[in-house]
């Protein structure tokens, strides 16, 4: 086992290397390509012809220590497809590949065979069947999942999500139901409820006009019996009607949560919107104040996750209320994950109620708003089978708050939860419905945790991160989290072997964590900069304890993107790495515009040679590009996105770029030219060791001149 567990440390490419089935600039070239297309490192080998599936196979079943299947040589027959749901093949990356009933066993392809949960999450959907895991190649699975769940030939890619509502009993996706003739005449049903003849006539007209389908009525008891089962994009209620509206609204939300209702005093005030947004307004500003107060008053407290509020927030998109409804529900959410922060344990922490009380009566001291008060008084409520016609507001979001409360402190957020730990959890939802939950949030609850349980963690462009630390047991949790929201990471102890790792892949993002003082962290940047690892270059997170962090700003100035305490909640960490994938993102797309335009032009302050030939190469084009800088002139062409002729400043090659590297100022060209065209090649390196080599001359010089300095 131990030995297994080292063969498992090793990184792949590190096995590649050691026997000679790659090169370094095969690697190099790969990893670029991983940074720019996402995927795992194997596929990129594989899709440049560096690798064959056959070996990639054999080298991680002996790195993963299991069997390994070549799926592009197995013919996989329909009747082993059913024993796994298509949405558990393509949430989880597996295809069942054949199945031997004498031993009731079904052997699996998967990305990761050792992973123990998988396995559990297998049998439980298999019915009890053996199950064996074999690792297989990403490329030809993916490849396998779309051609035989999905339908899909000669592609390699899975789509992020397939929807519940598209799969028939057998498991096959198929298309929807074309609508009617009928169907398509209007684009919905409108009921009218007013005693205003003439301008319930005008409306009327007007909504017709527009193809919505009208029912009117003069009254609030009529409009009850008018609903039935149907269900209505919007009902206007005029406030002079006869008749218990209020019974109306409530029986509305019953029969369809996501119809919405406009209230009203005359037609002036509902074509103009008069009363719109002003409780929206009025409650995000209590907000402010009430968390201003809350804050205020405690000292050195740390982020809260919000967890019951974020979940509550989804669920009511799913069940899509309206956003009046779902703004208050959504609001009162929030607080109650603030105040059970703030109040900290109580002397009765088992008792719901006491969380809730405390909170109540604050909001009462400051006057808060009725209906987001109701809201929390409705949580934990025994319905003793009521609210089967009629559904109050208050008591749709007390149980709403109720269902993703008892859930986040059932399931802790750093806690993976599987498909047979939910079933457990999804029984014992549905027996408590009618007493403490409702049907309708219960159903759309299990629906929105079974999507993100069976969710595709897609592996996205420009989200590769290197991680380093001493002390790599701290660095696990931290990994979890991040690879989670989508990122690739390498994770590095030896800081020689990092710094080479960094110059080969030139991560998008590199956090560091020293669990030392100021004097140890300071050593480790400056060790970093100096062996070349340009942290300046690349958005860098320095993760320290809590008391260190705050005397580490002056790194700042070293080029670092932030100083973060560890012991503080991820979020803030991850919603930062997000925004700088997003804006590598945005020049990535700028890039991609440019090098759609024929004859474009444009100026060195706004992308220089680095961010050219980095937009270039990938788009494998054949052109001309001329860019000038004062009296300095430099003439490259590209064949199929590779360098293959560079002049300019009285050097050719890989030197003449070295020179306009430093430039900061002047203009570009680029001209499309056939292959005819072309010079005789004087550069035959890759785009990417140019890059490197020329970037490194950049530090050695800017070091010199320092010294001299």
């Amino acid at each position: 086992m131990g030995q297994l567990n080292d063969s498992k440390k090793i990184r792949l490419d590190e096995i590649l290397l050691r026997d000679k089935l790659i090169t370094e600039p095969q690697l190099t070239e790969a990893l670029q390509c991983q940074k720019l297309y996402g995927g795992k490192l194997g596929t990129q080998l594989l899709q440049n012809g560096f690798l064959d599936e056959a070996t990639l196979v054999r080298v991680l079943a002996g790195k993963l220590g299991c069997e390994g299947v070549v799926l592009s040589q197995v013919e996989i027959s329909d009747d082993v497809l059913p024993f796994i749901p298509v949405t558990v093949a393509v949430a989880r990356r597996v295809i069942p590949f054949e199945y031997d009933p004498g031993e009731n066993l079904l052997k699996v392809a998967c990305e990761d065979p050792t992973n123990a949960d998988l396995i559990n999450e297998l049998k439980f959907v298999t019915a009890g069947k053996t199950v064996k895991l074999y690792v297989a190649a990403e490329l030809a699975l993916n490849a396998a999942i779309a051609k035989h769940y999905l339908g899909r030939e000669n592609t390699a890619e899975v789509p992020p999500s397939i929807g519940f509502t598209e799969m028939n009993k057998s498991g096959r996706v198929h298309a929807m139901a074309p609508q009617t003739q009928e169907d398509r005449r209007w684009r919905a049903s409108v009921l009218l409820v007013t005693d205003d003849a003439e301008n319930g006539t005008q409306l009327q007209k007007l909504l017709e006009q527009d193809f919505y389908k009208v029912i009117r009525t003069d009254s609030a008891d009529d409009a009850i019996e008018i609903l039935g089962n149907q269900k209505f994009h919007t009902v206007f209620i005029q406030d002079t009607v006869p008749g218990d509206y209020i019974d109306l609204i409530d029986r509305l939300r019953k029969i369809s949560p996501r119809t919405r209702v406009r209230y009203y005093e005359s037609a002036g005030s509902l074509l103009l919107s008069l009363d719109a947004g002003a409780m929206e307004a009025d409650l995000l500003v209590r907000n402010l104040e009430l968390f201003t107060q809350l804050l205020s008053s405690t000292e050195g407290s740390n982020n809260h996750s919000a967890r019951v509020g974020q979940y509550v927030d989804r669920l009511c998109r799913r069940l899509e209320l309206a956003d009046k409804d779902r703004l208050v529900i959504t609001n009162a959410a929030y607080l109650h994950d603030l105040a059970k922060y703030y109040y900290g344990n109580t002397e009765s922490s088992t008792d719901h109620r006491t969380h809730i009380n405390l909170t109540v009566k604050l909001l009462d001291s400051l006057n808060y708003s009725p209906l987001v008060i109701e809201v929390l008084r409705a949580m934990y409520i025994n319905l003793r089978e009521k609210f089967t016609k009629r559904l109050p507001i208050e008591v749709l979001g007390g149980n709403i708050l109720t269902v993703i409360d008892i859930f986040c402190e059932t399931i802790q957020a750093n806690v993976a939860l599987s498909l047979d730990k939910f079933d457990t959890i999804k029984r014992k939802y549905r027996d408590l419905v009618g007493k403490l939950f409702l049907t309708e949030v219960v159903e759309a609850f299990i629906a929105l945790i079974q999507e993100e349980i069976l969710s595709i963690t897609t592996l996205e462009k420009y989200s590769q991160v290197m991680l380093y630390s001493t002390e790599p047991a701290r660095l696990t949790p931290i990994e979890s989290r991040i690879k989670t929201a989508g990122f690739r990471i390498i994770t590095e102890c030896n800081l020689s072997t990092f710094v080479d790792l960094f110059k080969r892949s030139r991560p998008d993002i590199v956090i560091l964590l020293e669990p030392g003082g100021p004097m140890q962290i300071n050593e480790l940047v400056d060790t970093l900069l100096a062996r070349g690892a340009a942290l300046d270059r690349v958005p860098t997170f320095l993760l320290a304890e809590g008391s260190t962090a705050s005397q580490m700003t002056s790194l700042l100035e070293k080029g670092l993107e932030d100083v973060i305490p560890i012991d503080d909640n991820l979020n803030v960490l991850l919603i930062k790495m997000k925004k700088i994938q997003a804006r590598i993102e945005a020049k990535a797309k700028d890039r991609e515009e440019l090098i759609r335009k024929s004859g474009a032009v444009g100026h060195l302050e706004d992308m220089n040679l680095i961010d050219l030939l980095q937009a270039l190469g990938p788009s494998r084009k054949t052109c001309k590009l001329t860019l000038t800088s004062g009296r300095d002139e430099l003439l490259v062409y590209l064949n199929t996105g590779e360098i293959h002729f560079a002049q300019g400043m009285g050097k050719i090659g890989p030197e003449a770029i070295y020179r306009a590297l430093t430039w900061a100022t002047g203009t570009w060209n680029i001209q499309p030219v056939g292959t005819d065209a072309l010079p005789p090649q004087n550069t035959w390196d890759s785009v990417e060791s140019i890059l490197m080599e020329g970037c490194r001359q950049l530090d050695e010089s800017t070091k010199i001149q320092q010294v001299k300095g």
